[in-house]
């Protein structure tokens, strides 16, 4: 029986290296801040016992779902049709023009690009096939294509990260845009990873919540969300989570990242509001994750609290990270909505839009 014990507890520290072995040397998994970064992480409010913490008491599992839901085979789950986006005309996007000074494309999932008077912006590019540090088969995303080649794009002034999830910070996509990019926009200790990826510090700039700078004449502001970080299994929180807004003469953006409802959001609404358009998680959520992703109601009246003229549910499109069908963020965010007198958006992927003609006919692009 001691011999058993002994070859058991062999192959537990054995698998057990293998693994911190594997996560330490591969390098999607990123890195962790180094201790002089946690060390100056400890006198801030939003730090506590070497994490980082949510404005809020955030439950991050409530258990209400068996596991085993997460794997079962439901074929509402994807689209059973080749979803391929709108192929996005570069040339014509990085130009400016009079009638459109602020546009934008929706890119799937969390990931978009803007042309604000011609300075070029990422939110989230999560475009790589995974959203996981491994492929997954579940975890692929629904199309083999993009809106376009990021082989085409030759200068991006600004990527904005919400938080180091696998599904919102993409090593594959970060390797190839990392010399196109003039400055990263990061919360506190996402910047480990980038550093870790080759990217130079000097275009690294880590913000922490209600932290503001400024490019060219766009105001970014980096704020609350009520979510969670990690990529590897001893590293939950040890980065920040955070939303965005952009402001400009030309219209004001509120981009929620990863977020479950609370009260931020009205705080948010009261000191940047209102919003020419709101971009708001509203999907992948689930009773057993509930306060940490927005069910497509709670979405609607975060949009609300925000005081957003339109609101675009985001979070969806892209990968099955959940239980419910693929259609069911959008269609329930559009009822909500409709219940709420909130008007929204509801783009297909890679269509082009200007934030001062958005008053178009919501069309069931999804639906074949």
């Amino acid at each position: 029986m001691k011999k058993i014990i002994i070859i058991m507890l062999y192959i537990i520290t054995s698998i057990t290296f293998i693994i911190i072995g594997f996560v330490n040397l591969s390098p999607q998994f990123g890195s962790n801040p180094p201790n002089k970064d946690i060390k100056s992480f400890t006198e801030l409010d939003n730090f506590k016992d070497g994490e980082f913490m949510n404005l809020e008491e955030t439950e991050m599992m409530t258990g209400e779902m068996p596991m085993s839901e997460f794997f079962k085979k439901d074929s509402s789950r994807r689209p059973q049709f080749n979803l391929k986006p709108k192929k996005i005309n570069l040339e014509s996007f990085i130009g400016t023009a009079k009638d459109s000074i602020m546009k934008f494309a929706w890119l799937g999932h969390s990931a978009f690009i803007f042309n604000i008077n011609g300075k070029i912006i990422l939110l989230d590019p999560m475009l790589g096939k995974h959203a996981a540090p491994l492929p997954v088969p579940s975890m692929k995303r629904y199309s083999d294509e993009i809106a376009f080649s990021l082989d085409d794009i030759i200068t991006i002034d600004a990527v904005l990260i919400s938080h180091d999830h696998y599904d919102h910070l993409d090593y594959p996509t970060i390797k190839k845009l990392r010399s196109k990019v003039k400055m990263f926009y990061v919360p506190l200790g996402v910047g480990s990873h980038l550093l870790n990826w080759g990217i130079k510090k000097e275009n690294i700039i880590e913000m922490n919540w209600n932290d503001e700078r400024q490019l060219g004449e766009i105001d970014i502001f980096c704020l609350p969300a009520r979510h969670f970080s990690g990529r590897g299994p001893l590293n939950r929180n040890s980065t920040l989570w955070s939303s965005w807004a952009l402001k400009s003469r030309y219209g004001k953006i509120y981009f929620s990242g990863d977020s479950g409802f609370g009260s931020h959001l009205f705080s948010i609404g009261k000191q940047h509001g209102p919003f020419d358009l709101a971009l708001i998680d509203c999907g992948q959520y689930n009773k057993a994750w509930k306060n940490t992703h927005m069910f497509p109601k709670e979405a609607v009246q975060a949009s609300k609290a925000l005081q957003a003229k339109h609101f675009m549910p985001i979070h969806w499109g892209a990968f099955t990270l959940s239980t419910h069908s693929w259609t069911e963020p959008i269609e329930q965010a559009l009822n909500r909505s409709k219940e709420m007198k909130q008007k929204i958006i509801t783009p297909q992927i890679g269509e082009v839009l200007s934030i001062n003609k958005l008053e178009k006919e919501n069309i069931s692009w999804w639906v074949k």
